[in-house]
């Protein structure tokens, strides 16, 4: 009744026998393995390389398309990266720090419009850089491409914090820069009537109302611009300089 058993345990340490000698030949040089290998063995062997190539084909081109379109890798594409395509893991370090600092200057907004004009500020700066590359003789036209494919992905990744900050609670409750010269007009007359009820005299009130406009924010500078109107200006904004990015690298990457 033993000897199953005993056979059993056998087959077990020569089948731990032989996957050691395979892991040490694939050390010592996958050269000398794949002599070793039957036909079969070969086969299989390449099958597996392809399907590997396939795989990491596939987590490359994933994160491509993470990257173009300003999204956000995992910690494993992230250590892929860095380890496959350090130039590529650069870039993205770069791209990330951007957006971190551009987000933090949002955060720093006192109105909504403030929140516009920084993106259209933004744009425009990135609308400029682009047009430089572009219109530089000197730039050989493969690295134009590469340089007009970061500047897209930065403004991919301005846009995408800008819309996370837009959706989010604190942009809710930024006011606009009309509820706030109303809110200070409000404050005004509240001082005005209780200077009147302590019975202050006109060049008390004169003096006071001085202070008080040397305080107001400067509303009128942009009174031309409404809100909306302001919004809509820096979508179109990103809208242009996006639409201008990607008619260059169509009309221009190799097919």
């Amino acid at each position: 009744m033993m000897l199953p058993i005993v056979g059993s345990i056998r087959n077990t340490v020569k089948l731990a026998e032989m996957d050691s000698k395979w892991q040490q030949k694939k050390k010592n040089g996958g050269k000398a393995l794949k002599k070793e290998m039957s036909p079969q063995e070969k086969q299989i062997q390449r099958y597996k390389e392809d399907l590997e190539r396939m795989r990491e084909g596939r987590q490359m081109s994933d994160i491509d398309a993470k990257l173009k379109s300003g999204g956000t890798l995992t910690p494993e594409e992230i250590t892929y990266l860095q380890r496959n395509c350090p130039e590529k893991y650069k870039e993205y370090v770069e791209i990330k720090n951007e957006r971190e600092a551009y987000k933090r200057q949002m955060e720093s907004c006192e109105t909504k419009e403030d929140v516009e004009k920084l993106k259209m500020n933004k744009m425009n700066s990135f609308l400029a850089e682009a047009k430089s590359v572009m219109n530089n003789p000197n730039i050989p036209k493969g690295k134009k491409l590469g340089l007009m494919e970061k500047i897209l992905r930065r403004v991919m990744g301005i846009e995408k914090e800008y819309v996370k900050f837009v959706n989010s609670g604190r942009y809710g409750n930024l006011p606009t820069e009309e509820e706030l010269a109303e809110e200070e007009k409000k404050k005004a007359e509240q001082s005005e009537a209780a200077a009147e009820e302590l019975g202050e005299t006109d060049e008390d009130q004169e003096v006071q109302d001085k202070e008080d406009f040397s305080e107001v924010p400067e509303a009128e500078k942009y009174e031309e611009y409404a809100f909306p109107e302001l919004k809509q200006a820096a979508d179109t904004a990103f809208q242009q300089i996006e639409t201008e990015l990607k008619g260059y690298l169509k009309a221009y990457r190799p097919c």
